[in-house]
C-alpha cells in the first residue's frame, strides 16, 4: 500500500471538509468576497472526489494483495505539511476579520490600492455607504451625482479603527473583493462622544454629514454599540 496516496487522501479528505464547513456554517464570508464564493462549494465537491478516487485506488491496491509499502520522501512530507498549513492557520485563528490594526498596517496603501477599485455607479435610490462618502470626498462630481452633502442623513455600522480627539473617532468597514488578503479599508470620521469606546468596537451611528474643508464627517445623533455583524464587509 503506498504510503504516500494514503497521505495524500487524507489531506485532500481533511481539505474537502474544511471547505464543507466553511459552506455549511457560512464562515466563507470572512475570508473571501462574493465573487469568488463560488471557490467553497466547488472545492469540497472536487477536492472530495479526488479524495474518494484515491482511497478507491488504496482499496484495489490492498484487494489484488499489494503489501508493499513506499517510504515517503522527504519532498513529499514537506509538501504535504505545507497544505495542512492554513487549515492549521484558520484553526488557530478562527476570528479572521480584520480590525484597527490592519486598517493602520493598510493605511499608507489604502488610498492607491482604493484608486484602482471603481468607484461603485451612483444610485440615488440606495442609502449612501463608506464607500460612497470615500469617493464623495475625493470627487464633487460623485457627491452631486448621488446627492451627498452637507445635512444627508446617513446610518452607518462599522468599526472604531482610531480615536482623534476628545468627541471624534474613526469609524471603518473593509471591502473585500477576492479574499480578505485584498482587503480595502474605507473610513468615515464621526463627531460624537464615541471617543471613549475601544478599537475594534462595533458601533450604529445615525447622524447628518457635515463638511469640514474639503472633508465630510458625521456628526453623530445615536452611537450604538452593537454585535458583529454576521458579514463584517462590505458587498
Amino acid at each position: 500500500m503506498s504510503n504516500t496516496k494514503l497521505a495524500r487522501a487524507i489531506v485532500l479528505t481533511l481539505w474537502s471538509a474544511f471547505f464543507a464547513y466553511l459552506w455549511i456554517s457560512d464562515e466563507m464570508v470572512r475570508f473571501l468576497g462574493p465573487r469568488t464564493y463560488w471557490v467553497v462549494p466547488f472545492g469540497c465537491l472536487t477536492l472530495g472526489a479526488a479524495a474518494l478516487a484515491h482511497v478507491i485506488a488504496l482499496r484495489r491496491e490492498r484487494m489484488a494483495g499489494d503489501k508493499t509499502e513506499d517510504g515517503m520522501s522527504r519532498s513529499d512530507v514537506v509538501g504535504i505539511a505545507a497544505l495542512l498549513v492554513p487549515i492549521v492557520a484558520v484553526i488557530a485563528v478562527p476570528q479572521a476579520e480584520l480590525g484597527a490594526q490592519a486598517v493602520s498596517r493598510k493605511a499608507t496603501g489604502a488610498g492607491a490600492t482604493s484608486a484602482l477599485i471603481a468607484p461603485p455607479e451612483p444610485d440615488a435610490g440606495r442609502p449612501p455607504n463608506f464607500i460612497d462618502v470615500h469617493y464623495a470626498n475625493e470627487s464633487a462630481e460623485y457627491a452631486t451625482a448621488l446627492g451627498i452633502g452637507e445635512g444627508t442623513p446617513l446610518n452607518l455600522t462599522g468599526f472604531v479603527s482610531a480615536t482623534n480627539g476628545p468627541s471624534e473617532f474613526t469609524l471603518t468597514r473593509f471591502y473585500v473583493s477576492c479574499c480578505a488578503a485584498d482587503a480595502i479599508p474605507y473610513s468615515v470620521r464621526v463627531v460624537g462622544e464615541g471617543a471613549g469606546y475601544p478599537d475594534n468596537t462595533w458601533l450604529q451611528v445615525n447622524g447628518v454629514l457635515q463638511s469640514e474643508g474639503q472633508v465630510l464627517k458625521l456628526v453623530a445623533g445615536a452611537i450604538e454599540e452593537v454585535e458583529p455583524p454576521d458579514n463584517p464587509y462590505l458587498n
